[in-house]
Protein backbone atom coordinates (compact mmCIF):
# COMPACT_ATOMS: atom_id res chain seq x y z
CA UNK A 1 0.00 0.00 0.00
CA UNK A 2 1.36 3.63 -0.69
CA UNK A 3 1.84 5.87 1.87
CA UNK A 4 -1.65 7.16 3.51
CA UNK A 5 -0.02 9.17 6.27
CA UNK A 6 -0.24 12.32 4.63
CA UNK A 7 -4.21 11.54 4.94
CA UNK A 8 -4.06 11.27 8.55
CA UNK A 9 -1.68 14.11 8.70
CA UNK A 10 -4.49 16.34 6.73
CA UNK A 11 -7.06 14.94 9.06
CA UNK A 12 -5.07 15.74 12.40
CA UNK A 13 -4.83 19.07 11.04
CA UNK A 14 -8.78 18.92 10.79
CA UNK A 15 -8.58 19.90 7.13
CA UNK A 16 -12.16 18.54 5.41
CA UNK A 17 -11.65 15.98 2.90
CA UNK A 18 -13.65 16.00 -0.10
CA UNK A 19 -14.63 11.80 -0.79
CA UNK A 20 -16.17 10.99 -4.03
CA UNK A 21 -20.00 10.20 -4.99
CA UNK A 22 -21.63 6.86 -5.85
CA UNK A 23 -19.70 4.86 -8.07
CA UNK A 24 -22.34 2.03 -9.07
CA UNK A 25 -25.33 5.04 -10.25
CA UNK A 26 -22.47 7.33 -11.49
CA UNK A 27 -21.41 4.33 -13.80
CA UNK A 28 -25.37 3.48 -14.17
CA UNK A 29 -25.85 7.14 -15.42
CA UNK A 30 -22.73 7.25 -17.79
CA UNK A 31 -24.60 4.25 -19.51
CA UNK A 32 -23.20 1.05 -17.63
CA UNK A 33 -25.51 -1.72 -17.06
CA UNK A 34 -25.87 -2.87 -13.55
CA UNK A 35 -25.68 -6.80 -12.57
CA UNK A 36 -27.69 -8.41 -9.80
CA UNK A 37 -25.06 -10.40 -8.71
CA UNK A 38 -21.72 -8.47 -8.97
CA UNK A 39 -23.40 -4.69 -8.85
CA UNK A 40 -20.76 -2.17 -10.84
CA UNK A 41 -18.03 -4.22 -10.43
CA UNK A 42 -18.70 -6.13 -14.39
CA UNK A 43 -18.13 -2.48 -15.73
CA UNK A 44 -14.41 -3.40 -14.90
CA UNK A 45 -15.04 -6.62 -17.84
CA UNK A 46 -17.01 -4.39 -20.11
CA UNK A 47 -16.65 -0.88 -19.70
CA UNK A 48 -13.06 -0.18 -18.43
CA UNK A 49 -12.90 3.47 -20.32
CA UNK A 50 -16.05 4.64 -18.59
CA UNK A 51 -14.62 3.58 -15.15
CA UNK A 52 -11.51 5.72 -15.86
CA UNK A 53 -13.55 8.53 -17.16
CA UNK A 54 -15.99 8.15 -13.79
CA UNK A 55 -13.20 8.78 -11.88
CA UNK A 56 -11.63 11.52 -13.97
CA UNK A 57 -14.66 13.42 -13.59
CA UNK A 58 -14.71 13.02 -9.81
CA UNK A 59 -10.94 14.65 -9.32
CA UNK A 60 -12.22 17.13 -11.66
CA UNK A 61 -14.73 18.10 -9.26
CA UNK A 62 -12.42 18.14 -6.66
CA UNK A 63 -12.16 15.19 -4.92
CA UNK A 64 -9.76 14.73 -2.70
CA UNK A 65 -9.86 10.84 -2.51
CA UNK A 66 -11.57 8.59 -5.28
CA UNK A 67 -13.27 4.94 -4.46
CA UNK A 68 -12.01 2.11 -6.82
CA UNK A 69 -14.84 0.15 -8.06
CA UNK A 70 -14.22 -2.51 -6.13
CA UNK A 71 -17.61 -2.81 -3.36
CA UNK A 72 -18.97 -5.93 -5.19
CA UNK A 73 -15.93 -7.41 -7.07
CA UNK A 74 -14.90 -10.07 -4.27
CA UNK A 75 -14.55 -13.72 -5.45
CA UNK A 76 -18.19 -14.70 -4.46
CA UNK A 77 -19.62 -11.73 -6.40
CA UNK A 78 -17.70 -12.94 -9.43
CA UNK A 79 -18.39 -16.76 -9.36
CA UNK A 80 -21.67 -16.85 -10.69
CA UNK A 81 -21.08 -14.83 -13.81
CA UNK A 82 -18.34 -17.47 -14.84
CA UNK A 83 -15.75 -14.97 -13.48
CA UNK A 84 -14.38 -16.20 -10.72
CA UNK A 85 -10.97 -16.72 -12.54
CA UNK A 86 -10.46 -13.12 -13.33
CA UNK A 87 -11.13 -12.25 -9.57
CA UNK A 88 -7.10 -10.74 -9.22
CA UNK A 89 -6.97 -9.05 -12.90
CA UNK A 90 -10.44 -7.26 -12.17
CA UNK A 91 -9.18 -5.76 -9.04
CA UNK A 92 -6.25 -4.94 -9.86
CA UNK A 93 -7.61 -3.58 -13.13
CA UNK A 94 -9.62 -1.33 -10.83
CA UNK A 95 -6.88 0.05 -9.16
CA UNK A 96 -4.80 0.61 -12.56
CA UNK A 97 -7.87 2.79 -13.71
CA UNK A 98 -8.21 4.71 -10.69
CA UNK A 99 -4.49 5.29 -10.76
CA UNK A 100 -4.48 6.39 -15.19
CA UNK A 101 -7.27 8.58 -13.95
CA UNK A 102 -5.54 10.58 -11.02
CA UNK A 103 -2.48 10.69 -13.49
CA UNK A 104 -4.48 12.10 -16.33
CA UNK A 105 -6.86 14.28 -14.16
CA UNK A 106 -5.14 15.33 -11.24
CA UNK A 107 -2.15 18.09 -11.82
CA UNK A 108 -0.60 19.90 -8.58
CA UNK A 109 -2.89 18.67 -6.12
CA UNK A 110 -2.65 15.28 -3.83
CA UNK A 111 -5.57 12.56 -5.04
CA UNK A 112 -5.55 9.56 -2.37
CA UNK A 113 -6.93 6.11 -4.28
CA UNK A 114 -9.07 4.14 -1.50
CA UNK A 115 -9.59 0.17 -2.40
CA UNK A 116 -13.45 -0.99 -1.61
CA UNK A 117 -13.66 -4.09 0.71
CA UNK A 118 -17.38 -4.71 1.27
CA UNK A 119 -19.69 -7.78 2.40
CA UNK A 120 -21.73 -7.02 -0.76
CA UNK A 121 -23.54 -10.58 -1.72
CA UNK A 122 -22.91 -12.50 1.97
CA UNK A 123 -25.49 -12.42 4.87
CA UNK A 124 -24.43 -13.68 8.24
CA UNK A 125 -23.63 -17.21 8.47
CA UNK A 126 -23.70 -16.61 4.57
CA UNK A 127 -27.21 -18.21 4.30
CA UNK A 128 -28.85 -17.79 0.87
CA UNK A 129 -30.73 -14.59 0.14
CA UNK A 130 -34.47 -15.32 0.43
CA UNK A 131 -36.31 -11.78 1.48
CA UNK A 132 -37.74 -10.85 -1.59
CA UNK A 133 -36.68 -7.21 -1.62
CA UNK A 134 -33.17 -8.82 -1.37
CA UNK A 135 -34.04 -11.10 -3.88
CA UNK A 136 -35.29 -8.72 -6.95
CA UNK A 137 -31.98 -6.49 -6.26
CA UNK A 138 -29.50 -9.08 -5.97
CA UNK A 139 -30.94 -12.05 -7.22
CA UNK A 140 -30.71 -15.47 -4.83
CA UNK A 141 -27.17 -16.95 -4.04
CA UNK A 142 -25.55 -20.01 -2.86
CA UNK A 143 -24.38 -20.89 0.44
CA UNK A 144 -20.69 -20.93 0.85
CA UNK A 145 -18.95 -21.15 4.41
CA UNK A 146 -18.47 -18.45 6.70
CA UNK A 147 -14.80 -19.49 6.25
CA UNK A 148 -14.91 -19.26 2.34
CA UNK A 149 -16.93 -15.52 2.39
CA UNK A 150 -13.78 -14.60 5.43
CA UNK A 151 -11.13 -15.71 2.71
CA UNK A 152 -12.88 -14.17 0.13
CA UNK A 153 -13.11 -10.90 1.91
CA UNK A 154 -8.90 -11.73 2.68
CA UNK A 155 -8.05 -12.38 -0.62
CA UNK A 156 -9.71 -8.93 -2.12
CA UNK A 157 -7.99 -6.69 0.54
CA UNK A 158 -4.46 -8.64 0.24
CA UNK A 159 -4.85 -8.08 -3.74
CA UNK A 160 -6.09 -4.02 -3.53
CA UNK A 161 -3.22 -3.50 -0.85
CA UNK A 162 -0.32 -5.34 -3.04
CA UNK A 163 -1.79 -2.92 -5.77
CA UNK A 164 -1.01 0.04 -4.30
CA UNK A 165 -4.08 1.72 -2.90
CA UNK A 166 -3.48 4.75 -0.82
CA UNK A 167 -5.83 3.79 1.80
CA UNK A 168 -8.89 0.46 2.22
CA UNK A 169 -12.24 1.42 3.29
CA UNK A 170 -14.37 -1.21 5.06
CA UNK A 171 -18.17 -0.77 3.57
CA UNK A 172 -19.57 -3.29 5.44
CA UNK A 173 -23.07 -3.57 5.36
CA UNK A 174 -25.50 -6.20 7.24
CA UNK A 175 -24.30 -8.09 10.32
CA UNK A 176 -22.07 -6.44 12.86
CA UNK A 177 -20.73 -10.20 12.28
CA UNK A 178 -19.86 -9.37 8.75
CA UNK A 179 -19.07 -5.78 9.70
CA UNK A 180 -16.25 -7.66 11.85
CA UNK A 181 -15.18 -9.72 9.20
CA UNK A 182 -14.78 -6.95 6.88
CA UNK A 183 -12.58 -5.13 9.04
CA UNK A 184 -10.41 -7.88 9.89
CA UNK A 185 -9.84 -7.74 6.70
CA UNK A 186 -8.58 -4.90 6.41
CA UNK A 187 -7.24 -3.64 9.13
CA UNK A 188 -17.08 2.19 7.45
CA UNK A 189 -19.68 0.75 9.55
CA UNK A 190 -23.21 0.28 7.62
CA UNK A 191 -26.88 -0.22 7.83
CA UNK A 192 -29.63 -2.77 8.06
CA UNK A 193 -28.69 -4.78 11.17
CA UNK A 194 -30.74 -5.58 14.01
CA UNK A 195 -27.91 -4.32 16.41
CA UNK A 196 -27.60 -0.74 17.66
CA UNK A 197 -24.84 1.64 16.31
CA UNK A 198 -24.00 2.20 19.75
CA UNK A 199 -23.69 -1.55 21.46
CA UNK A 200 -21.24 -2.11 18.31
CA UNK A 201 -19.36 0.46 17.12
CA UNK A 202 -16.97 0.49 20.15
CA UNK A 203 -16.36 -3.41 19.36
CA UNK A 204 -15.94 -2.70 15.35
CA UNK A 205 -13.49 0.04 16.10
CA UNK A 206 -11.33 -1.79 18.76
CA UNK A 207 -10.29 -3.94 15.49
CA UNK A 208 -8.24 -1.15 13.95
CA UNK A 209 -9.32 1.32 11.49
CA UNK A 210 -8.03 5.28 11.22
CA UNK A 211 -11.54 7.01 10.66
CA UNK A 212 -15.20 6.04 11.41
CA UNK A 213 -17.82 6.70 8.57
CA UNK A 214 -21.22 6.47 8.03
CA UNK A 215 -22.63 5.63 4.85
CA UNK A 216 -25.50 3.96 2.25
CA UNK A 217 -27.81 5.55 4.68
CA UNK A 218 -31.02 7.92 4.12
CA UNK A 219 -30.02 11.72 5.11
CA UNK A 220 -32.21 11.41 7.97
CA UNK A 221 -30.45 8.23 9.55
CA UNK A 222 -27.27 10.00 9.12
CA UNK A 223 -27.93 12.34 11.48
CA UNK A 224 -29.86 10.66 13.83
CA UNK A 225 -26.57 8.18 13.74
CA UNK A 226 -23.70 11.26 13.78
CA UNK A 227 -24.71 12.02 17.61
CA UNK A 228 -24.25 8.53 18.70
CA UNK A 229 -20.83 8.12 16.79
CA UNK A 230 -19.25 11.42 17.99
CA UNK A 231 -19.99 10.39 21.76
CA UNK A 232 -18.16 6.90 20.94
CA UNK A 233 -15.35 8.13 18.87
CA UNK A 234 -13.08 11.25 19.17
CA UNK A 235 -11.15 10.24 16.22
CA UNK A 236 -11.96 11.77 12.34
CA UNK A 237 -15.28 10.91 11.27
CA UNK A 238 -16.74 10.72 7.76
CA UNK A 239 -20.31 10.86 5.93
CA UNK A 240 -21.34 9.68 2.79
CA UNK A 241 -25.53 8.57 2.70
CA UNK A 242 -27.24 7.36 -0.15
CA UNK A 243 -30.24 9.49 -2.02
CA UNK A 244 -32.72 6.80 -1.03
CA UNK A 245 -33.62 5.19 -4.92
CA UNK A 246 -35.18 2.10 -5.78
CA UNK A 247 -33.50 1.98 -9.46
CA UNK A 248 -29.70 0.40 -7.98
CA UNK A 249 -30.18 -2.18 -10.96
CA UNK A 250 -30.95 -1.67 -14.26
CA UNK A 251 -33.86 -3.74 -14.93
CA UNK A 252 -35.82 -1.70 -12.17
CA UNK A 253 -34.73 1.88 -13.46
CA UNK A 254 -37.57 2.87 -14.59
CA UNK A 255 -39.31 2.75 -11.09
CA UNK A 256 -37.35 5.62 -9.78
CA UNK A 257 -39.17 7.78 -7.29
CA UNK A 258 -37.92 11.42 -7.18
CA UNK A 259 -34.85 11.61 -5.41
CA UNK A 260 -35.74 12.92 -2.32
CA UNK A 261 -32.63 16.12 -1.40
CA UNK A 262 -31.29 18.38 -4.13
CA UNK A 263 -27.72 19.02 -4.99
CA UNK A 264 -28.29 22.59 -2.98
CA UNK A 265 -30.11 20.46 -0.31
CA UNK A 266 -27.30 17.71 0.15
CA UNK A 267 -24.80 20.57 -0.20
CA UNK A 268 -26.32 22.16 3.37
CA UNK A 269 -26.42 19.19 5.15
CA UNK A 270 -22.97 18.72 4.47
CA UNK A 271 -22.05 22.00 5.60
CA UNK A 272 -24.29 20.95 8.77
CA UNK A 273 -22.14 17.89 9.64
CA UNK A 274 -18.90 19.94 9.13
CA UNK A 275 -19.92 22.52 11.93
CA UNK A 276 -20.49 18.95 13.96
CA UNK A 277 -16.75 18.19 13.32
CA UNK A 278 -17.26 15.52 10.40
CA UNK A 279 -13.80 15.53 8.81
CA UNK A 280 -14.71 13.25 5.50
CA UNK A 281 -17.69 13.80 3.21
CA UNK A 282 -18.85 12.30 0.23
CA UNK A 283 -22.00 10.08 -1.06
CA UNK A 284 -22.90 6.79 -2.30
CA UNK A 285 -26.06 5.48 -4.74
CA UNK A 286 -27.95 8.10 -6.20
CA UNK A 287 -25.28 10.98 -4.98
CA UNK A 288 -23.40 11.43 -7.99
CA UNK A 289 -21.80 13.69 -9.66
CA UNK A 290 -24.54 16.76 -9.91
CA UNK A 291 -24.25 16.46 -5.87
CA UNK A 292 -20.54 16.58 -5.61
CA UNK A 293 -19.45 19.11 -7.36
CA UNK A 294 -20.44 21.90 -5.52
CA UNK A 295 -19.34 20.75 -1.99
CA UNK A 296 -15.45 22.16 -2.56
CA UNK A 297 -16.96 25.58 -2.79
CA UNK A 298 -19.62 24.72 -0.37
CA UNK A 299 -17.44 23.53 2.80
CA UNK A 300 -14.81 25.01 4.78
CA UNK A 301 -11.65 24.20 4.22
CA UNK A 302 -11.09 23.31 8.48
CA UNK A 303 -13.50 22.06 11.00
CA UNK A 304 -13.53 24.26 13.44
Amino acid sequence: MNDGHDLEGRLRDKEVILLDGAVGTQLQAMGVPMNSHAWAATALHSHPYTVRRMHENYIAAGCDVITVNTYASARHNLEPLGLADLTKELNLRAVMLAEDARDRAASERPVRIAGSVSNYGLLAGAEPYTDKQVVRYFGRRGVISDEQARANMREQAEILAEAGVDLLLVEATGSHTQRKWATEACVRLGYLSEETLADTLPEVMALGGSAVTLFHTSIATTRAALPIVRELWDGPVGVYPEAEREDYTSAYRDEAEATPITPEEFAGFARDCVDQGVQIVGGCCGIELPYIRPLRAALPAHVA
